[in-house]
């Protein structure tokens, strides 16, 4: 005697009722790949951006951080050595307060008088440069190896030569014309310089502005 043959069962099937096709969305799927494509693409490039964004921020952080930690460093370092070259800052803070109390305060001191003289050679020119130191009051500037009083007496002096000498300048008026008394002066006559004289002219000034700046320096 065979198998008995299995019992099926019965499958219940829901029927619809209507079967509707809608063309504009198969019009849309079938035209909208490319637009499709182009919207990943889009999106895709906004996230890269976006997490670009965030990691120079996460770098500009880290590195601040670095910086700060370093310049921390350089400045401990920094302390340490000048703790050991010069000691406690604090004892030496006061140890100098005791050595003020005893010492009186006299001023600043006066500074050393800078006088010096610089020369400057070039091609055709030789300048002389000279420094000096100078005190400065109400009256002007004065000189630190003159003192205010003899440079005013050096003014005056000056002043007075000055004016003597315009008196015995000024010219005494007469009847007679001034023509008469002195002849015109001819005027010198200028005369252009070809390019060997020049070139010559040259040369001599170079040789004597050496030769001067030697002398002065021996």
């Amino acid at each position: 005697m065979g198998p008995v043959p299995k019992r099926h069962k019965k499958l219940h099937f829901r029927s619809v009722d209507e079967v509707s096709f809608d063309f504009a969305a198969r019009e849309d799927y079938l035209t909208g790949f490319h637009k499709r494509k182009q919207a990943r693409i889009k999106h895709a490039q906004e996230l890269a951006i976006e997490k670009e964004r965030l990691e120079k921020i996460a770098e500009r952080a880290k590195l601040r951080k670095q910086r700060k930690e370093d310049l921390e460093k350089h400045v401990d370092e920094v302390n340490t050595a000048l703790r050991k070259v010069n000691g406690d800052p604090s004892d030496e803070y006061e140890s100098g307060d005791s050595q003020n109390e005893d010492r009186d305060w006299n001023g600043f001191g006066d500074d050393v008088p800078m006088s010096r003289e610089d020369e400057y050679i070039d091609e055709d020119k030789y300048i002389t440069v000279q420094v000096e130191a100078v005190n400065i009051t109400r009256d002007g500037m004065f000189n630190v190896d003159i003192e205010p009083g003899d440079q005013h007496d050096d003014r005056i002096s000056t002043t007075a030569k000055h004016e003597v000498g315009e008196d015995l300048k000024k010219r005494v008026w007469t009847k007679d014309k001034p023509t008469k008394e002195k002849a015109k002066k001819a005027k010198p006559k200028f005369r252009y310089e070809s390019k060997a004289e020049r070139k010559i002219t040259r040369h001599k000034e170079r040789s004597k502005s050496r030769s001067q700046a030697k002398a002065r320096r021996s």
